[in-house]
C-alpha cells in the first residue's frame, strides 16, 4: 500500500467519522462504523463487555511481542437527562470549556431511531438547541438548554453544533478531531497491516469514555484485553504548545499531564522516524512532552504496560475558541498525513527490539582509552 493510498484511507475514515456525533457513553455509531470498516479489510474485530473495539492482525512469529495503537471514540459533550417546560437539563461530559455555560452556544441533540438501533443501524435526527445558562443546584456540572422542538425521549447525547468535517487551507476543522483523528490514523495503520508481514501482532484499540476519566482504557488494561507484553502507543491530539507546533509534523509524545512514558516503547517511533527520514529527508516529526491533558498511555502504564505516544498539535482544544467562543477543533493536514506514515512504519517493527541512535551509542562498550584514564586518575 503506497503513501497516497494510506492518506486517502485515513482522510476518508476521518470525514465519515466526523458525520457521527459522539460523546462519552454514546460511541455506538462510531464503534459500529469502525467495526464495519476494519472487517471489510479482512481484519479480526471483537468488542469487549465494555464496548471497546479491538482490531488485530496476528504476527508471523509465535510469542513475538505485539504493538498496539490506541485511540478513543468520544469527545467532550453533554447528556440531556431531564426537562421542565421548554428547558432541558444536561450534564457535562468531559472538559467542555467553562464559558459554554453562559455563551449561548448552539448545540444539537442526537436522537436515534430506537428500532433501527436495535438492528445495529444508526439513523439519527439532529434537534437544534442553544445553551441558555448553568443549571444551578445540580449534583454535578450541568447546563440548561432550550431546543427547537421537544426531545422524544431522555437521556440523549448532546454535542456542539459545529461542522462535522471541513478540509481547506491545509487544515482539517471539525467538531471532534480529538480523538477521531487518532481513530482514523489507526484504521489506516490496520489497513496497511493487513498487507505487510511483521513478526509481532499489530492491534488497533478504540476505547470509550476517555474524556470522563480514561474509563474504557482503564477497563481494557485491567482486563488484559491486550497481552501484557504488548507495547502500547497512544494516538492522540493534544494542545499545540512551544516545541509542538502545527505544521512541524506529528509529535512523538514523551509524556502527558499524568505520566512520563517509556524509552523502550518510544524506540519504535524513533526508529520509524529514522526509517522515514532515510527515504525522505524532508519528513517532519517533533518530540515533546505534551502535558496539557492526559491520554490512554497513562491508563495502560498504571497497569504495567510499556507505553509511548504520538500526537497531532491541536487548535481550539475541546472546542475552546478565541475570545471565549465555541469553535471547531483543527489540526494540520500535513501533520495528519505524516502521523499516518509514522504509525504505519512503527507497526512494521512489531515483534522487534528497536533502539534509537542515542540508545545504540549508549549500549556500546566504553572505549579502552576512557577506562585507562579513569583508572590512572583515581
Amino acid at each position: 500500500m503506497n503513501n497516497s493510498e494510506l492518506r486517502e484511507i485515513a482522510l476518508t475514515t476521518l470525514s465519515q467519522l466526523g458525520r457521527l456525533p459522539t460523546t462519552s457513553y454514546y460511541e455506538d455509531s462510531a464503534a459500529a462504523y469502525l467495526t464495519s470498516r476494519c472487517e471489510s479489510l479482512g481484519l479480526d474485530v471483537q468488542s469487549d463487555i465494555w464496548g471497546n473495539v479491538l482490531v488485530s492482525r496476528p504476527g508471523s512469529e509465535p510469542g513475538a511481542r505485539g504493538l498496539a495503537f490506541v485511540a478513543h471514540m468520544d469527545h467532550p459533550g453533554f447528556e440531556a437527562v431531564s426537562e421542565e417546560g421548554d428547558r432541558v437539563t444536561a450534564r457535562v461530559l468531559g472538559g467542555v470549556p467553562p464559558w459554554a455555560e453562559q455563551s449561548g452556544a448552539p448545540v444539537i441533540a442526537v436522537v436515534q431511531d430506537r428500532d433501527e438501533a436495535e438492528l445495529g443501524r444508526f439513523r439519527t435526527e439532529r434537534i437544534k438547541g442553544e445553551i441558555i445558562g448553568r443549571a444551578d443546584g445540580a449534583d454535578e456540572r450541568s447546563v440548561l438548554i432550550q431546543f427547537d422542538e421537544p426531545l422524544p425521549y431522555l437521556p440523549v447525547p448532546v454535542v456542539f453544533d459545529l461542522p462535522d468535517f471541513d478540509l481547506g487551507d491545509g487544515q482539517i476543522r471539525m467538531r471532534a478531531a480529538d480523538d477521531l483523528a487518532g481513530c482514523a490514523t489507526i484504521t489506516a495503520v490496520m489497513a496497511a497491516a493487513a498487507e505487510f508481514d511483521a513478526a509481532g501482532a499489530v492491534y488497533g484499540l478504540f476505547t470509550r469514555a476517555e474524556e470522563v476519566g480514561l474509563v474504557g482504557a482503564l477497563l481494557a488494561a485491567e482486563d488484559s484485553l491486550l497481552p501484557r507484553d504488548t507495547v502500547v502507543v497512544s494516538v492522540e491530539t493534544s494542545l499545540a504548545l512551544p516545541g509542538a507546533q502545527q505544521g512541524d509534523g506529528p509529535v512523538i509524545r514523551t509524556g502527558d499531564r499524568a505520566t512520563t512514558f517509556d524509552n523502550a516503547a518510544e524506540a519504535y517511533l524513533v526508529k520509524a522516524r529514522a526509517n522515514l527520514l532515510a527515504e525522505d529527508e524532508g519528513f517532519k516529526c517533533q518530540r515533546q512532552l505534551m502535558g496539557a491533558g492526559g491520554c490512554e498511555a497513562s491508563a495502560f502504564a498504571a497497569h504495567g504496560y510499556q507505553v509511548t505516544g504520538m500526537a497531532y498539535p491541536l487548535g481550539a482544544w475541546h472546542n475552546a475558541g478565541p475570545g471565549n467562543t465555541i469553535a471547531p477543533e483543527y489540526i494540520s493536514l500535513d501533520d495528519f498525513a505524516g502521523g499516518v506514515l509514522l504509525a504505519t512504519e512503527a507497526a512494521k517493527l512489531a515483534g522487534t527490539d528497536p533502539a534509537g541512535p542515542a540508545t545504540s551509542r549508549l549500549r556500546k562498550p566504553v572505549e579502552t582509552s576512557h577506562r585507562q584514564w579513569l583508572t590512572r586518575n583515581r
